[in-house]
């Protein structure tokens, strides 16, 4: 089993339903998912994704390749390649300022990584949220607690690098990736120096474990019954990192919680990678918006005025969010030599989509109603003694029994199976914590022009005589 750059079976350590993978292909969650992401290089979209954006057509190009790209699995690969390699397109631009000092060249070490991964196009997961053991204390406290794997920190200090231990949650697709970027999201406390760390290794590194979730893939059944979840699952896994070498030409950051803080958004990654994961986000609202339209309409819904507010309502959503996107490449600014998306716009798209996703598959849910949770098993449209009388029953002037049957499997994969509450549970949480996104706009809000009115109203009414 090979990605474009080499084979899975190189060693690394993936556990899966409680044993060691020994073979990656023999696993359909893997080898069934790696084809949509074989898509990504398919496309030749590293010939784009790669390109240091410094005009508005530049974002333009992009934002068209991240399109592409996320149709191929209909929005609902959140993590395929072109997600972290958007930031690496810039990392030249920006990786000054993670400095250097006695150890190493840190911003020379991510300009040489940043060179070689666009050069063998390697495919970056990334592991930046620590698992919540205790949410209450800090990271050292923790440690001090004996909680070695609250987080990834730096054990031992090596002349040629370090030896770290901890653990990542939540690394989507690390399973299938050629390297991970471990790095810290900004909140380390000033204490927390062992855990100010920004690093990337190959996945197949001695003591790096991959630990994935139970598997949301249908595989007995056939696409028929299940459209989506039979066909791949965008596995999330846990990281444990096991006293782990990291080089000294590998690390980002080492021991300062400032650069720590300072990584994600410093280095570019934040605004640049929102700008693909807000399109993607996009593409699979478009899915949803979609679907429900289709089953109002071959459900005979469509005439219903309450109906219609609905899916209007879905459509309205729907240009929000592709407008909202294309301002903020009209707004764009440059920075450091790049031209760089509005991320007040892009913060506001993540901040609205959570909602607009969830409303879409509310919609879905109550036009399905009780018909999305009594279709038969689809090889009983084969089945001599009933078949028939099957497809008489559930064929309408609008639909035949087959395509209903279909429709509706689509509908209960996307809003009752796990493999649609999983993707639910991602499109609320995966941008970051929604109260937190939202205080972070307004805090970032430019009120000047509003301000000014706002006095000038209040000096009016102070100054009447």
């Amino acid at each position: 089993m090979t990605t474009k750059k080499g084979n899975l079976n190189d060693g690394r350590s993936v556990y899966l339903h409680g044993k060691k993978v020994k073979d990656m292909a023999a696993e359909p969650v893997f080898s069934k998912t790696l084809s949509y992401i074989q898509k990504y290089y398919d496309l030749n979209a590293s010939d784009t994704m790669f390109l240091p954006p410094k005009t508005h057509e530049d974002l333009v190009k992009k934002r068209e390749i991240y399109e592409k790209v996320s149709r191929e699995s209909y929005g609902f690969l959140g993590r395929t390649p072109d997600f972290i390699n958007t930031g690496i397109a810039i990392l030249d631009a920006y990786a000054d300022v993670l400095g250097a000092d006695e150890r190493t060249n840190y911003a020379q070490n991510a300009k040489n990584w940043a060179k070689r991964v666009k050069s063998e196009d390697l495919f970056i997961s990334h592991a930046i949220q620590n698992p919540q053991v205790d949410r209450s204390k800090g990271l050292t406290e923790l440690l001090s607690d004996g909680q070695e794997f609250a987080a990834v920190w730096i054990k031992e200090k090596r002349p040629d690098g370090v030896i770290v231990r901890g653990a990542k949650q939540v690394n989507t697709l690390a399973p299938l990736a050629d390297e991970l970027l471990v790095f810290n999201l900004p909140g380390l406390a000033p204490a927390d120096k062992d855990f100010a760390l920004a690093f990337s290794l190959p996945l197949a590194t001695a003591g790096v474990k991959v630990v994935c979730r139970k598997p949301t893939m249908k595989t007995d059944y056939s696409l028929k019954d299940y459209p989506l979840s039979g066909a791949f699952d965008e596995m999330d896994a846990f990281i444990i990192l096991d006293d782990v070498f990291v080089p000294n030409e590998s690390l980002f950051v080492c021991g300062s919680v400032e650069k720590s803080n300072a990584f994600f958004p410093g280095s570019g990654f934040f605004v640049h990678t929102a700008h693909q994961d807000e399109v993607r986000g996009f593409v699979k609202l478009e899915f949803v918006t979609a679907l429900a339209v289709r089953l109002a309409e071959k459900l005979g819904l469509s005439q219903f005025l309450r109906v219609q507010e609905m899916l209007g309502s879905l459509t309205v959503n729907l240009e929000m969010i592709k407008s909202s996107i294309i301002a903020s490449e009209v707004t764009a600014h440059m920075e450091n030599g790049v031209l760089t998306p509005n991320m007040q716009v892009l913060l506001a798209v993540r901040a609205s989509l959570t909602n607009y996703y969830d409303e879409a598959l509310r919609a879905i849910a109550e036009f399905a109603s009780g018909s999305i949770v009594g279709v038969p098993d689809f090889r009983e449209f084969e089945n001599e003694e009933i078949a028939d009388i099957l497809k008489a029953s559930m064929t309408s002037p609008l639909i035949n029994a087959e395509d209903r049957a279909l429709l509706l499997n689509l509908a209960w994969d996307i809003t009752g199976e796990s493999f649609g509450q999983r993707q639910r549970t991602y499109e609320f949480l995966h941008g970051g914590n929604p109260m937190w996104i939202k205080n972070m706009h307004w805090q970032s809000e430019d009120l000047t022009s509003a301000y000014q009115m706002l006095d000038k109203v209040l000096e009016n009414a102070k100054s009447e005589k």
